[in-house]
């Protein structure tokens, strides 16, 4: 039987049995890249490492054999992991990241870190995301931040950037792409960036034309109407009726702050608080209103599951 054919019951059920499968594989692939690397059968092997022995011979992508290994040489020295990576606990890019750490703090400390210390942040990293994990290694190991500017030009002129940002001021950004979008559906920080910059570069544009067309009108004959910068602006705005009025959508946003899907199964609420939508709890086409009791806040993803839902589309 293909997963098309399970219920969404059965295909959660049979996708958790695989999950808890996979963590198990894991931490016995692990085991065994750690005796490998005790026993130096890459050398046998004729590679001169054990990070190319796993590229070339087992078909790994250089970032991949790099967690593995320094996953593997961590759990040697600390068995008891094995049991935190199959209950899901700890994961491999987890204890990559404190590998990382801990021969930072072996370089510019010139000190190896204890096993009892190597234990203590294992444990303070358990059932973390991997950017809690690493403002706990950089908190309890006192790192120095990394500050990174780099711009990297491609074939075709496309452009990456690299760059640190301080809290305050990813903070500030986030909050900045959870206002606006509704226009930048796709959730990418280039189109959030691009938006405002537009943005900006549209305001400072409308003010020269403003400035220009109010000096044009102290330039002509005496008795002629003065036109105002708000009276010009009055003029480019849309004499279309909004779905929602402005105030109340700024009302239902602030006062939801975060998505409000739940599953109907185990009560669990998205919370996000990226890309907020505001949503008909009875759809407009059923005969709901712009009451407020009728709108809620949902992120973009969900509001179109729903929608999806209410078409048919999903079960």
């Amino acid at each position: 039987m293909t997963v098309k054919n399970l219920s969404n019951l059965e295909l959660v059920e049979r996708f958790g049995k695989l999950v808890r499968t996979e963590r198990k594989i894991t931490h016995l692939v692990l085991e065994c890249i750690a005796e490998i690397d005790h026993r130096k059968i890459y050398l046998q092997k004729a590679y001169s490492s054990l990070y190319d022995y796993l590229i070339k011979e087992f078909g790994y992508s250089p970032s991949a054999a790099l967690r593995r290994i320094e996953s593997a040489r961590l759990l040697r020295e600390v068995p008891e992991m094995a049991e935190k990576i199959e209950t899901g606990a700890l994961n491999l890019s987890q204890l990559s990241k404190v590998q990382q750490a801990i021969r930072t703090v072996q370089k510019t400390e010139q000190r190896k870190m204890s096993l009892p210390e190597k234990r203590e942040l294992l444990l303070k990293i358990e059932n973390t995301t991997q950017e809690n994990t690493e403002l706990i290694l950089a908190q309890e190991l006192n790192l120095p931040a990394e500050v990174v500017n780099k711009a990297k030009v491609h074939r075709d002129e496309s452009v990456t950037l690299t760059m640190t940002l301080s809290k305050e001021q990813m903070e500030l950004l986030q909050k900045v792409g959870n206002l606006i979008s509704h226009a930048v559906p796709e959730k990418k920080w280039a189109d959030v960036v691009c938006y405002l910059a537009k943005k900006e570069l549209d305001r400072r544009t409308k003010k020269k034309i403003e400035a220009r067309q109010i000096e044009v009108i102290r330039n002509t004959e005496s008795g002629t109407k003065a036109i105002t910068p708000s009276a010009i602006r009055k003029s480019t705005v849309s004499t279309l009726r909004k779905p929602i009025p402005s105030a109340l959508r700024k009302t239902i946003l602030h006062q939801g702050a975060h998505c409000e899907f739940r599953d109907v199964q185990t009560g669990k609420l998205c919370g996000s608080q990226r890309f907020l939508q505001i949503d008909h709890i009875v759809p407009v086409w059923a005969g709901g209103s712009n009451d407020p009791k009728n709108l809620r806040t949902l992120c973009a993803d969900h509001n179109q599951f729903k929608y999806l839902q209410e078409a048919g589309f999903h079960p």
